[in-house]
């Protein structure tokens, strides 16, 4: 039996909540000044979840950020993606109309609903995209015990 609901479109509050974090998102830019040296401390790279019967599967875009700058753990059934896109070197005399791309560290954290194979854990990493399967672990099955 699958833990994880399967998606199945948008429901209108979940359209609005995108809509309202990409208004948010679209006002951090014009918060600082182009060019001024600060960056974002703390980004969300956008991620898939999916379920089989067997596994999970995390599937997470990193445009532009080396697989060295990529760290994947698992402890306490919670999985943790962590890592940083470094910001490019910045050319003086260009003025930036608009600048979104973010830079800085991110993190990523999924708490699995069932027991994983830990020691099964596979990830993988090609033009940008980071993959993670986690093995489903064995559902041990009821135990009878004799009454004296």
């Amino acid at each position: 039996m699958k833990a994880v609901e399967r998606y199945s479109g948008l429901t209108p509050m979940e359209t609005i909540r995108r809509e309202m974090d990409r208004f948010f998102d679209d006002m951090t830019p014009f918060s600082r000044k182009p060019g001024d040296g600060r960056k974002l401390a703390l980004w969300a790279p956008e991620t898939d979840m999916s379920e089989t019967d067997d596994a999970y599967s995390i599937t997470v875009d990193l445009p532009g950020v080396p697989k060295e700058d990529v760290e994947v753990s698992f402890q306490d059934k919670r999985l943790v993606i962590s890592g940083e896109r470094k910001s490019e070197e910045e050319k003086k005399d260009e003025d930036y109309i608009r600048k979104e791309r973010y830079v800085g560290k991110f993190v990523r954290s999924f708490t699995l609903p069932s027991a994983v194979k830990d020691d099964k854990i596979k990830a993988s990493f090609k033009d940008g995209v980071l993959t993670v399967n986690v093995p489903k672990a064995e559902t041990s099955k009821p135990k009878t015990v004799a009454i004296d």
